[in-house]
């Protein structure tokens, strides 16, 4: 449910600065979020279609992170305060990690930009996962341990 309401937000300069709002109550929790339906999905459909994905590179972002188990079963695995901070916290790294890797870098450069001191550790947690979803590419794919090996989106 929260990791829906950061995968269908709508981010454009339209909502800007418009949080995504959540209220708990003793009956109930509601999740706001600005924006309106996206793409071919219709008020009447909802529920009984798969809705287009608004925001695809988030929704990988969830599944890389484990947030969800893919982007069609709607199944998250935590439904927090706590969740939705840490999917931010790291959504927004990942969105700086790819930005980043715009231009070819090494394992090193990586770790460093992201202020992280082992690079092993970053490898396992942020690297390798971007790498099986398609998102980071090898320079040099067919030598993955290279240590001449380079890094890019």
């Amino acid at each position: 449910m929260l990791d829906d309401a950061l995968v269908h937000r709508d981010y454009s300069i339209h909502t800007e600065g418009m949080p995504i709002q959540i209220l708990m109550f003793d009956d109930r929790m509601e999740i706001h979020n600005p924006g309106g339906i996206y793409g071919r999905l219709k008020i009447d459909q909802l529920g009984k279609m798969q809705p287009d994905t608004h925001n695809p590179v988030l929704a990988t972002a969830l599944e890389v992170l484990g947030v969800t188990e893919n982007r069609y079963s709607n199944d998250p695995k935590g439904e927090s305060r706590k969740t939705v901070s840490m999917v931010q916290d790291n959504i927004a790294y990942l969105y700086d990690l790819l930005a980043f890797c715009k231009i070819p870098r090494t394992r090193k450069e990586i770790c460093d930009h992201l202020g992280l001191s082992s690079i092993s550790y970053t490898m396992q947690v942020y690297i390798m996962p971007l790498v099986e979803q398609g998102l980071i590419k090898l320079t040099i794919p067919d030598k993955p341990r290279s240590p001449r090996q380079l890094y890019y989106s």
